[in-house]
């Protein structure tokens, strides 16, 4: 009984996906999954799922990144710049190298000097954007026209199917993945084992500043150019779909790679939805907001339930 209710929870952001595609396949009368609007939703997709991936890895220890909005936009304009000034091949390796950066400095702020996650993320994000408008202003720097062919379909599915398999397999089979679940499960336990703690936060808020910054090389290719106002609002929609998809805020083994997908797939599907539907800006966003509310509460509502469970079968085996 108890595997039935534990699997039954699992199935939870399924079911939700499942009421989604019915709800909007009726309201558009089937023109939500048009072949042009099915690209569409691709394309939306990817900087969010590519963000999560990395977000994912520092949401399993119970930590948070609100920095890639605004880490997105400078790893864009970072990478844009060397591609205009020393050449295309030069656009990964600048944007990759200053997300690298990014995580490294808030991994060392947040493991070495404990300082809340969610606080040094604020202050990169107000700090980062600020450079962001700075160094930008008003102006729009374009993408080297060489370099659009990375827009098309056929090249961006196999590097985020890539991207998704690298990172599913790190993050359930390799001892990092199990620490930063470990951590968020109780990082004590983890540290009495000898463990450096530190050293695995680090290393996961280093994976959500590249992330952040590949994500950042789509967008930038997809909308052609970068200016101060990319990015923003992007840590939200990241998280997002990691929580409506199911991920518990606190981390720990609850944190599945399949969760944020669907759950990307869901925050996609809502907005673009409500936009074919008719729904306002305004409506949009509250929308949103009820349903990552009830999100965070039916997951709250399953652990406990779980966990009440587990306790109840370990009693009885004594």
């Amino acid at each position: 009984m108890m595997r039935r209710k534990i699997q039954l929870s699992a199935l939870v952001p399924f079911f939700i996906l499942a009421l989604l595609i019915i709800c909007f396949d009726i309201a558009t009368k089937g023109r939500i999954y048009s072949s042009q609007n099915i690209m569409n939703l691709f394309n939306q997709s990817v900087a969010i799922l590519l963000g999560g991936l990395g977000m994912m890895m520092v949401a399993a220890m119970g930590a948070t990144d609100i920095s890639q909005g605004a880490l997105l936009a400078l790893a864009s304009f970072a990478g844009c710049s060397a591609a205009v000034k020393f050449g295309s091949l030069w656009m990964f390796p600048a944007a990759v190298g200053i997300g690298a950066l990014s995580g490294l400095f808030l991994g060392e702020i947040n493991a070495r000097l404990r300082v809340s996650s969610f606080m040094v993320s604020l202050a990169m994000l107000i700090a980062i954007r600020a450079l962001v408008n700075w160094l930008l202003a008003s102006n729009v720097i374009m993408v080297p026209a060489n370099m659009l062919f990375i827009d098309d379909i056929k090249v961006k599915l196999p590097v985020v199917i890539l991207l998704v398999l690298l990172t599913g397999y790190v993050f359930n089979y390799t001892r990092f993945g199990s620490y930063v679940k470990a951590i968020g499960e109780n990082e004590n336990a983890v540290k009495m084992a000898g463990i450096n703690v530190k050293r695995i936060k680090i290393a996961a808020f280093v994976m959500s500043g590249v992330m952040a910054s590949i994500a950042g090389v789509f967008t930038l290719i997809r909308v052609g150019g970068v200016n101060n106002t990319m990015g923003s609002g992007f840590e939200m929609k990241v998280m997002m779909a990691m929580f409506i998809g199911g991920i518990p805020v606190s981390g720990g083994t609850g944190t599945k790679l399949y969760k944020l997908i669907i759950g990307t797939f869901m925050i996609v599907l809502l907005e673009n939805g409500l936009v074919m539907c008719g729904a306002t800006g305004s409506i949009t966003q509250g929308i949103r907001g009820v349903m990552l509310l009830a999100a965070v509460y039916l997951t709250m509502v399953v652990t406990d339930k779980v966990n009440l469970l587990n306790g109840k079968t370990a009693v009885a085996a004594n």
